[in-house]
């Protein structure tokens, strides 16, 4: 998988909801249904898809939590989408 810097649209309370729902308490399951809900690139194109979940789930806990977390702290804000 080729190293992308990771962005964000900021999570809406239906997003929330719907991470917790789906993801079945497994931390690296949470990251990685984060992960192809909400990480974007620096154009607003989506990283992953669907398909990608099994590839992403094989990847060690450590590495999905930072991913996760770079998505966020590159967060867009859709004032500065305008």
């Amino acid at each position: 998988m080729k190293e992308k810097k990771l962005y964000s649209l900021p999570l809406s309370i239906y997003e929330i909801d719907l991470l917790h729902y789906k993801s079945s308490g497994s931390d690296k399951e949470y990251f990685t249904d984060a992960l192809i809900l909400k990480a974007v690139g620096e154009n607003l194109e989506k990283i992953f898809v669907a398909a990608d979940k099994e590839v992403l789930l094989r990847l060690p806990k450590d590495k999905l939590e930072q991913m996760y977390l770079e998505m966020f702290d590159n967060e867009i804000l859709p004032e500065i989408l305008h």
